[in-house]
């Protein structure tokens, strides 16, 4: 089948998907020195691949600082026991907080759950690999920030 001809489900478009066409197509070289062997729907998998990855790397950029900040704030003003139905408004938002950037990353290890890559397609199955693993790697980083917060508590109420 010719490039040119390749029917939108091989880049796992599916019926009734809005599609909206950014830059300029890439050439059939472009496409053979990022792929296994310049199957254009490698291709597509590879950018679904890397969209995903960057998306969740340019989130966790813009909240993580922040994030610990404020878990710096908490920890700093020495908070007093509570119980987790009385939530105080502070430690109520860190854990909406964590919840929010918890989510999202959950959610892009579900995108990259539902990537299907052919057994052919070598390239685009390590980058899924090394998607999946960064991901977790800041979902970790998200959770060790948490987790102070959840010692903290753990050690008010000794």
């Amino acid at each position: 089948m010719k490039d040119d001809n390749a029917p939108l489900s091989c880049f796992g478009i599916k019926p009734g998907t809005k599609i909206i066409v950014h830059g300029i197509k890439p050439t059939p070289e472009q496409i053979k020195d990022m792929t296994t062997n310049g199957d254009p729907e490698e291709y597509a998998l590879i950018l679904r691949i890397t969209n995903s990855l960057q998306k969740s790397r340019d989130f966790v950029a813009e909240h993580q600082s922040k994030y610990e900040e404020e878990v710096q704030a908490y920890l700093a003003s020495k908070p007093a026991p509570f119980v987790m139905s009385a939530m105080p408004p502070a430690r109520k938002k860190l854990h909406d907080y964590h919840g929010m950037l918890s989510e999202l990353l959950l959610q892009a290890l579900l995108a990259l759950d539902g990537v299907t890559c052919k057994p052919d397609f070598e390239v685009a199955r390590v980058k899924r690999r090394e998607a999946v693993k960064e991901t977790q790697r800041l979902l970790d980083e998200m959770d060790a920030i948490h987790a102070r917060v959840k010692e903290s508590d753990r050690l008010a109420r000794l």
